[in-house]
């Protein structure tokens, strides 16, 4: 699959019966909808980023389930077939079930609170309440291949986000709260985003931390500002001439880690790997150890995506 169709299929079967479902569950349709729309949106903005598929959004949305805990049935392959030509798609996602709750709970506490003003102010702990309010949705999505007359997938995601206030006043406090239809959105946004990567290879930024200074060879901290200024081809040459010379254990541990910082950088992860091993196993660096496993994994998923995306 290519080109991937974004379907919505939370229209309620009924809008009477939804509706007094939202009354139950203190769940109004409109403020859904929006938490959808946040939803699928996320899905597709992510989706977007990453070079697996093609993304379009399907303009019409079908009945499903909203406020549901089970998926409805499947659509079925002859609609499956129409979206798909309608749009020139060779996949569909849908969303096909949502339901949310946001709850509220406070208690009495001791908060701070500043009096008076500038030179003479002061922070003075008075009674108050502090407020939490949780947030919670849980959507399902199928994901739809119809070349293979397959349910590729069929997941639950859930997410929950806490959000906190305190004020003198219970009412003071929940004013400053987030609503509940800002807060039911951020969490359909963070489920949508976490379905979007379950599906996708996506762009990842890495964070590794390099050594800078030793007490016995000057070269390292040669080698860590070349790095810095991104010469990252210069900084491995100090380094490897560096441990080529006479080093005490600690130092050519760090020359050997940084060697593996600097292969990483420059694409070649097996050498990285080899330098890291070579930082723990020969001179006892033991995050060598943990940073050969962490490219260990980086390896395998790498090679994941090279087979996930050979059709491109």
């Amino acid at each position: 699959m290519q080109r991937l169709l974004i379907l919505d299929r939370t229209e309620p079967e009924s809008k009477g019966v939804a509706i007094i479902e939202g009354i139950l569950t203190g769940e109004a349709p409109f403020e859904v909808k929006n938490a959808i729309e946040a939803t699928l949106a996320t899905v597709q903005q992510e989706l977007n980023t990453s070079p697996r598929y093609e993304v379009v959004r399907a303009r019409e949305r079908l009945k499903g389930g909203l406020f549901s805990q089970q998926f409805p049935q499947p659509l079925t392959w002859d609609q499956i077939d129409a979206l798909c030509s309608a749009y020139g798609a060779d996949g569909v996602l849908a969303l096909e079930k949502f339901s949310s709750d946001f709850v509220v709970t406070d208690k009495k506490a001791r908060i701070k609170k500043t009096v008076g003003e500038g030179k003479d102010a002061t922070t003075v702990e008075v009674d108050g309440i502090y407020a939490e309010g949780v947030a919670q949705v849980q959507v399902g999505f199928r994901f739809y291949d119809p070349a293979n007359r397959n349910i590729a997938d069929q997941v639950d995601v859930s997410k929950t986000n806490l959000w906190s206030a305190e004020a003198e006043t219970r009412a003071q406090a929940l004013a400053l709260m987030i609503n509940k239809v800002r807060a039911t959105q951020i969490v359909g946004q963070m489920a949508g985003a976490a379905y979007a990567r379950r599906v996708a290879p996506m762009f990842l930024t890495i964070s590794r931390t390099f050594f800078h200074k030793s007490k016995t060879n000057p070269a390292l901290a040669y080698g860590a500002r070349l790095a810095e200024v991104n010469k990252w081809e210069e900084a491995m040459d100090a380094w490897t001439t560096a441990l080529d010379g006479d080093n005490d254990e600690k130092t050519a541990a760090k020359l050997a880690y940084n060697i593996a910082i600097g292969h990483e950088v420059l694409g070649n992860l097996e050498l990285a790997q080899d330098w890291a091993g070579i930082a723990y196993t020969r001179y006892g660096l033991k995050k060598g150890r943990t940073y050969a496993n962490d490219l260990t994994r980086q390896i395998l998923a790498n090679e994941q995506v090279r087979q996930q995306l050979a059709g491109d």
